[in-house]
């Protein structure tokens, strides 16, 4: 007996939505793409024709269909909350796109309406499904390096931005160190207790006013004494840059130290060698990978295995960083108990 495949709604249709639609389209068996839904009506519904899928006139629409039962969030994150309440208290199963919220008051708010709405919650921190990460992480859980002691994280991307300071280091911390805070989370296996960060402009428009930060270095102790070292860099030029060191006792674990492929070019001009163009080519595995899981867990009422309080503590590190640019000192991680996360509903 052919099992029916689960319907799949997605919520804000950009670059990251259109990924994820396209997945569930062409490139998940367990998943059918139902619906679609963007502010920008024209470009839903230009998404909907391309991939074969309904486009919805508003948000609502989309919820109030049966066959959707899993709905994904790519929108723009100032509407994360509010739309992944109303999908979780209607009872869909929801795939939500980092960061989770914007304040700790809107992901508790996110965690009780999963557990109002008897749901399961799964934050989209990729990286965690990438086979190289997968892997470290199952080396460090065997014991087979010793304790972990200490995590050299790089994140660089190609482009620069253009944000005003007032808003420049926020973007950032929620943006991208977000995902090396829910990493050294990931492959410690223990909370972050605090963060000091610094940051500068360092792009050829540093001497212009009011230009945001575009490189920040992030010094994080961990509660059980490990520390973690995270650069971020927009504007690197050169390529899209992902990397990850985990230092242990008894030997160090190594992610992103090797190019897109095997073959450097060698030239009177110069070695050449294939790197990544940005998030969506280096991690494009993941995030099949990463709603493939979440669509199949639908059955089953699997919990996920990026948690709401997950969530929560990159938002919370998060938050922390952009504390202490703007004092100066390391500033500790709110820990303050969240509503308990419910087991999925049966």
């Amino acid at each position: 007996m052919t099992r029916e495949r689960i319907g799949v709604g997605v919520v804000g249709v950009g670059m990251m939505g259109r990924r994820h639609a396209e997945n569930a389209a062409r490139s998940i068996p367990e998943a059918r793409l139902a619906a679609v839904f963007d502010a920008d009506r024209a470009l839903a519904g230009r998404v909907g024709r391309e991939i074969d899928a309904d486009a919805c006139g508003s948000l609502e629409e989309l919820l109030e269909r049966s066959d959707v039962r899993v709905v994904v969030i790519a929108s723009p994150r100032r509407f994360h909350a509010e739309q992944a309440i109303g999908a979780l208290s209607r009872g869909k199963d929801v795939l939500l796109e980092k960061p989770m919220g914007l304040s700790l008051e809107e992901c508790d708010r996110i965690i009780a309406a999963a557990k109002h709405g008897r749901s399961r919650l799964q934050i989209g921190f990729m990286r965690r499904y990438d086979s190289a990460y997968a892997e470290a992480k199952r080396l460090l859980s065997s014991g087979a390096l010793g304790q972990a002691l200490l995590v050299r994280a790089v994140h660089r991307d190609r482009e620069e931005t253009n944000l005003p300071a007032s808003s420049g280091i926020t973007e950032m911390m929620l943006e991208s160190t977000i995902h090396d805070f829910d990493l050294s989370r990931f492959l410690l296996g223990d909370e972050i207790a605090s963060v000091a960060t610094t940051a500068a402009v360092l792009c050829h428009t540093r001497d212009a006013h009011g230009h945001a930060p575009n490189a920040a270095l992030n010094s994080v102790r961990f509660a059980g004494g490990a520390l973690a070292d995270i650069e971020t860099y927009w504007g690197a030029q050169y390529a899209y840059d992902v990397r990850t060191e985990v230092v242990c006792a008894e030997g160090t674990a190594l992610v992103g130290q090797h190019p897109r492929s095997q073959l450097a070019v060698y030239t009177r001009d110069g070695a050449t060698r294939d790197l990544f163009p940005g998030f969506l080519e280096r991690f494009a595995d993941a995030y099949r990978a990463e709603l493939s899981d979440f669509v199949s867990g639908v059955a089953e009422h699997r919990p996920p295995a990026v948690s709401g309080l997950d969530g929560r503590a990159a938002v919370a590190a998060a938050l922390a960083g952009v504390a202490s640019y703007e004092s100066g000192k390391a500033e500790a991680v709110a820990t303050t108990a969240s509503p308990r996360e419910p087991s999925p509903r049966r």
